[in-house]
């Protein structure tokens, strides 16, 4: 299970060089590892916005009496209501969870800041809240991914504040610590060497690695490990070799041929690296740490071919 924010959702999957083909990299990681996986990211999302997707007691805060509401759930159907903190979830559909033990779906309202929509997934009798009280509603995701392994990559785009950044990871690894593998950050061009980006980025990496050693995964370095750009179905497209690449690595940034158009995202070959380099680090120190053991379809010989 991947989670986090426009990375981990391979934004730009589908951008790739001719004769090359669009890769997701939880898609290509399932194929690697023989193990079934998807992605709970959500392009946008700051890291508190995944913390409260995978965190049943990291909760939104909701005003029942807000917007379309009266203070009471109603027996089915939707309603409009407020943050009441401000926070809402990102750019993604329903997430399904609880408001006072009663299932209910959550969602931002586009073009409405600060409102969510909630929808009773079962319909049932209206339920009558303590007025004032804080109403709050908790992610159902937490239990319904249990046992999983998962994989956080997260907290770029609110990298700025890095105690926040490094508080929702931590959070977030609390969940299931067992299972939960660390992903760094990557430098893209606006994070080059010299820029107050490329220092964020090295602190955030370097607490991470200090305080998940083993479960800590540096991307950053699979993306400028020539052993993987010359896997097989790279080797035709030369990372590495042109000018434009050599003068990325230069600034310590990626190959700029993995890279998408914007300059800010990986292409289907960056994915393909992000992936393999997963699929290595899984079948190799992650294993000895016991990483995949229990996940559905999961075999010694699969992860280790």
């Amino acid at each position: 299970m991947l989670w986090g924010s426009s990375s981990a959702a391979s934004q730009l999957a589908r951008q790739h060089p001719p004769g090359y083909r669009p890769v997701r990299i939880e898609g290509l990681l399932s194929e690697l590892l023989d193990v079934p996986g998807t992605t709970r990211a959500v392009s946008g999302d700051v890291s508190w916005q995944t913390l409260s997707m995978r965190s049943h007691d990291h909760p939104y805060v909701l005003d029942l009496a807000s917007g379309t509401g009266t203070g009471s759930l109603p027996g089915r159907g939707s309603v409009t209501v407020a943050s009441a903190d401000g926070r809402v979830p990102g750019r993604c559909g329903p997430i399904p969870g609880t408001v006072a033990g009663v299932r209910c779906s959550i969602q931002s309202v586009p073009g409405r800041s600060g409102a969510v929509l909630l929808h009773r997934d079962v319909p049932g009798d209206e339920v009558a809240l303590e007025p004032g009280a804080a109403v709050r509603w908790h992610t159902g995701l937490e239990e319904a991914d249990r046992g999983r392994l998962h994989l956080l990559w997260m907290g770029k785009n609110n990298i700025e504040d890095i105690p926040r950044v490094l508080a929702d990871t931590a959070a977030t690894h609390a969940v299931e610590p067992a299972t939960s593998v660390v992903m760094g950050q990557w430098c893209t061009y606006t994070d080059r060497r010299g820029t107050v980006g490329w220092d964020r980025v090295q602190e955030v990496n370097a607490a991470h690695r200090r305080r998940y050693g083993a479960q800590y995964h540096d991307v950053m370095a699979d993306l400028r490990d020539p052993e993987l750009w010359d896997l097989p179905a790279l080797r035709p497209y030369r990372i590495g070799a042109s000018r434009h690449d050599r003068r990325w690595l230069a600034m310590g940034l990626p190959p700029r041929s993995i890279v998408g158009s914007d300059r800010r995202h990986l292409n289907a070959l960056g994915n393909t690296i992000v992936a393999h380099g997963l699929h290595r680090y899984l079948t190799g120190p992650g294993a000895e740490l016991g990483l995949l053991s229990g996940q559905p379809g999961s075999t010694v010989q699969a992860r280790l071919r």
